[in-house]
């Protein structure tokens, strides 16, 4: 690989270090810095410590092309990054007439007198290029030593944005050139990341002309592929290369490309085919409805959605009938099935969803342990229809297995498996209640036909 040039954050304050400030900077910049060609390499979180904030700089100049330093820029005592670069690089801090002019500014907006302790907003680092704020009182710089930049910016987000869009950006681009990153984006459901891997074998040839990340969150799995290019065509060229690959790999699991949620994905397959989806749920007591009613035009294509936590709900609003309660329990496939089948023939919907499981700490049996969850998906109407288990899904009527015009032919692979795995969040949500923290088990058991859903 060639040497490419390579950024360093530098994010300041001990609210980070104590977690009461989600460090939202660093995503930011991180992504923005990509996408100009200068991938972040290191990145660090030092407290609101004159020295600890030195040494931090110090080293970054001294592997990075360009640092950014955000936060520590303010008029309180703890805000220590202009004296701290003033001091390691003996550079004056000298009252500026175009920054004092820009903070009497804004107090005078406000209809304030000025504190005298913002006065130091008027103080900017000598031998620097200063960098306005529009937004706020604290104003960023830019400093060049041996060809490697230096910025520190505001930790407000807003401001740190808009200067690094506006100021930043501009700087970086006259002095790395136009190489960006092309990234794309492969969305994945029902298999995690070991089982993605043996799938896919070798990438040797692969990693020779984009970069992978394997991002999974919440029982799903986003898989990012990324070029580093000046030609747009060659960059999409490669991307386009190895998308083909993983589709021929794994095409089935891929149930969107780019930043499509699987809700939204789900919801554009009902509306483009007239259908209406509906939920019966128990366990998780609407988690599911609700993650598919935060997606914008949801009332186009959910019927409705059912929370039956007892047995007599089940029973009463679903048709789950008293003898399979009595001899499965509430928490098993044959249960779901009829929760999916009622909860479809009582909305007048054309699909159903329904969970069942066990997420109380002493709710659990040996047969059914805590972290069991059965999952099922009832589609088609009258004699023409199927449901699902929670492991592969299985036709359950003669009509669906043998006509390839029934509802679950009618849709793709992929479709069919983006319908079965919106009730992944069931199962993550069991487990985190459970103490499972393995993120991709629901994944790996969707992935072929299991019996429980309950922890290896």
């Amino acid at each position: 690989m060639t040497n490419r040039p390579q950024s360093e954050l530098i994010t300041i304050g001990d609210e980070l270090l104590l977690g009461r400030t989600v460090n939202s900077n660093a995503a930011f910049l991180g992504q923005r810095l990509a996408e100009c060609g200068l991938p972040v390499r290191w990145s660090s979180c030092v407290a609101d410590d004159l020295h600890e904030i030195q040494a931090a700089i110090s080293l970054a100049m001294n592997r990075a092309d360009v640092v950014i330093l955000s936060g520590g820029l303010g008029p309180t005592p703890d805000d220590m990054t202009r004296e701290a670069i003033s001091k390691l690089y003996d550079l004056p801090l000298v009252e500026s007439a175009e920054q004092r002019n820009h903070v009497t500014e804004i107090f005078r907006k406000l209809g304030r007198e000025l504190p005298v302790h913002s006065r130091n907003q008027m103080l900017v680092l000598g031998g620097t290029d200063r960098l306005h704020n529009p937004l706020g009182t604290a104003a960023g710089l830019h400093l060049v030593r041996k060809d490697r930049h230096l910025f520190a910016v505001p930790g407000v987000p807003p401001e740190m944005e808009q200067m690094f869009a506006e100021q930043i950006e501009p700087v970086l681009t006259r002095a790395f050139g136009h190489a960006k990153y092309f990234a794309r984006t492969l969305r994945m459901a029902g298999i995690g990341e070991s089982i993605l891997l043996e799938r896919l074998g070798d990438l040797d040839l692969l990693s020779r002309r984009v970069s992978l990340a394997y991002l999974p969150h919440q029982g799903l799995l986003d898989v990012r592929l990324t070029s580093l290019s000046q030609d747009n065509l060659e960059a999409d060229a490669d991307i386009a290369f190895a998308e083909h690959y993983i589709r021929e790999q794994v095409g089935e699991h891929i149930y969107a490309t780019g930043r499509d949620s699987l809700s939204r994905v789900i919801g554009d397959i009902l509306v483009n085919r007239g259908q209406w989806l509906t939920t019966a749920e128990s366990c998780t007591g609407g988690l599911v409805v609700s993650m598919l009613t935060d997606t914008p035009g949801a009332s186009r294509w959910l019927k409705q959605g059912i929370v039956a936590y007892a047995n007599e709900v089940k029973h009463t609003l679903l048709g789950v009938q008293e003898s399979t309660l009595a001899e499965h329990g509430a928490v098993s496939e044959q249960t779901v099935r009829e929760m999916a089948e009622g909860a479809k023939y009582r909305a007048g919907a054309h699909w159903a969803i329904s969970l069942s499981g066990i997420a109380r700490p002493d709710g659990g049996t040996d047969d059914k342990p805590v972290g069991t969850v059965w999952i099922g998906v009832a589609s088609g109407e009258a004699d023409d229809h199927a449901t699902y288990s929670s492991g592969k899904p299985q036709p359950r009527t003669r009509e669906s297995s043998r006509r390839p015009s029934g509802p679950l032919h009618a849709l793709s692979r992929a479709d069919r498996n983006a319908l079965t795995c919106a009730a992944l969040h069931c199962d993550h949500a069991a487990r985190r209640m459970a103490g499972d923290s393995e993120g991709t088990a629901g994944q790996n058991r969707l992935a072929g036909p299991r019996r429980e859903m309950g922890r290896a």
